[in-house]
């Protein structure tokens, strides 16, 4: 396999893991002035649009991982909103619970503390990028099995991205559908990343995915980056002119033009970063952001988790533009000190398991 593709998706993968927690930090500790009208506030909201781009590098990693069956999809996706649910009782339930996350905070959902069952409920349901890619594994362990070629991938992208909008915030009216029919096409801000139409930024990247599975060919694949994203950047682009609210609106919840737009200029970087990737900065900083590449799932859990409890500390909303930039670089440390922490001291305890099963027994 062409390792000049494999640095390519592990680098954005990683550079989206290092960006993400830049805009967790901005999001949770700069104050409205801060977030809203400075430079920092700007330039880390357009970093924060690389989402796309992690999910399409997690479409061409799917069509290139040996675990693609139903069977290893569905259980890869149930395991992630395992993952993402527990994240949500870490980083929301357990501090409000101990009295450590400030009253702003809590005030923001227009609540107070102490909170009843059903907030509580509402804190652990929220939907954020990890419920995303887990319902979006299962949703694709159905639907692999009835699409054969590249551009059957492309076709559902393009059908689930131009329904988004029609569908956007339609429920049954029944408990229990109420909550999927959001996870779905949800147009409120309990579910940040619905599947309608964020699913299609993943279907994309496995049909490039898919195309460079027949060919083997990483020019090639970076050489689709470039004419779908620019294809893409302008059906998007050009749409947006037209009818900027109805196919934007917000990031979270846009329409197809939107997407499209996001998909395009994200594969687009791509390609741009392949070509970069021999540059000095990205060679020295090659181990970080593999390390981060390999670990996003636990990665993503630690820095929310860290940046949360930190309110207790820090507050919420309180920073300014100089002091919110101090914070960052504080916080990628932490969070990948915390992490490499974690990680060491799990392999030493296997590495014991594993000699003491392996030492003579003394009789």
């Amino acid at each position: 396999m062409p390792t000049n593709r494999l640095v390519s998706i592990d680098i954005a993968r990683g550079m989206s893991v290092i960006i993400m927690i830049c805009v967790h930090t901005l999001w949770m500790y700069a104050d409205k002035d801060t977030q809203s009208s400075s430079l920092l506030g700007d330039i880390i909201h357009f970093l924060g649009k690389g989402t796309a781009s992690f999910l399409v590098a997690m479409g061409i990693s799917l069509m290139l991982s040996r675990r693609q069956s139903s069977r290893d999809l569905l259980f890869r996706g149930l395991t992630i909103l395992a993952i993402g649910y527990s994240m949500n009782f870490l980083k929301f339930v357990l501090p409000i619970m101990l009295g450590v996350m400030p009253e702003s905070f809590v005030a923001a959902y227009e609540w107070q503390t102490p909170l009843s069952f059903f907030q509580y409920q509402y804190l652990i349901l929220t939907g954020d990028i990890l419920q995303m890619a887990g319902f979006s594994l299962i949703f694709l362990s159905a639907i692999t099995q009835f699409i054969k070629s590249e551009w059957g991938y492309l076709i559902v992208a393009l059908a689930i991205a131009v329904s988004a909008k029609p569908l956007s915030g339609w429920t049954p009216g029944i408990d229990g559908l109420d909550y999927l029919a959001k996870v779905l096409w949800g147009n409120t801000y309990q579910i940040y990343f619905p599947l309608f139409p964020w699913l299609s930024c993943i279907l994309v990247g496995m049909f490039i995915g898919k195309r460079f599975v027949h060919s083997q060919n990483s020019v090639a694949l970076h050489s689709d980056c470039l004419k779908v994203g620019i294809s893409l950047t302008l059906l998007g682009g050009g749409l947006m002119a037209w009818d900027f609210n109805y196919h934007f609106g917000n990031f979270f919840h846009t329409g197809f033009g939107g997407i499209a737009y996001l998909i395009g200029v994200n594969l687009i970087a791509l390609w741009c970063l392949n070509k970069l990737l021999k540059s000095v900065i990205f060679e020295r900083l090659h181990g970080l952001f593999s390390y981060c590449s390999q670990h996003v799932t636990s990665l993503y859990v630690t820095q929310w988790v860290l940046i949360c409890w930190g309110m207790a500390i820090v507050g919420y909303q309180t920073m300014n533009s100089l002091q919110t930039i101090m914070l960052m670089p504080l916080t990628i440390s932490l969070t990948l000190l915390c992490h490499y922490g974690y990680v060491t001291a799990r392999t030493n305890l296997s590495l014991n398991k594993h000699a003491l099963k392996r030492a003579p027994q003394v009789e």
